[in-house]
């Protein structure tokens, strides 16, 4: 599916993130994945880690983008995790011309009358 809307660029600003969960040449992998789904960014992590992955409350990734860059998330919650993706997804978003909805950037809505 990822690749199929890789394959289908549009005008509108999108982000394509892509999740690659590996057991050896964690980058290497995840690079190619990157490249052959023609993702914006992909997060990477080790799965054997003992610390990280599936059966762990932590987990650590590398974070690989387009423009060859790579960084790297140290062992931290999964929910902190989640939330640096989503950070660096809409920073990407904004980078390409896009908006995002006020409850989504953390503002206030005022009710309408």
């Amino acid at each position: 599916i990822l690749a199929e809307l890789g394959a289908r660029r549009c005008d509108r600003p999108r982000v394509l993130v892509g999740f690659a969960a590996e057991t050896e040449d964690l980058l290497r992998n995840a690079g190619e994945k990157l490249q052959q789904k023609n993702l914006d960014m992909i997060v990477a992590n080790d799965v054997t880690a003992a610390d990280a992955g599936f059966d762990a409350d932590t987990n650590r990734a590398k974070i690989l983008y387009r423009d060859h860059s790579v960084e790297d998330a140290a062992l931290m919650s999964k929910d902190a995790l989640a939330d640096l993706i989503l950070d660096r997804a809409a920073s990407l978003f904004r980078d390409a011309g896009g908006s995002m909805p006020a409850e989504n950037r953390g503002e206030q809505r005022t009710p309408a009358p």
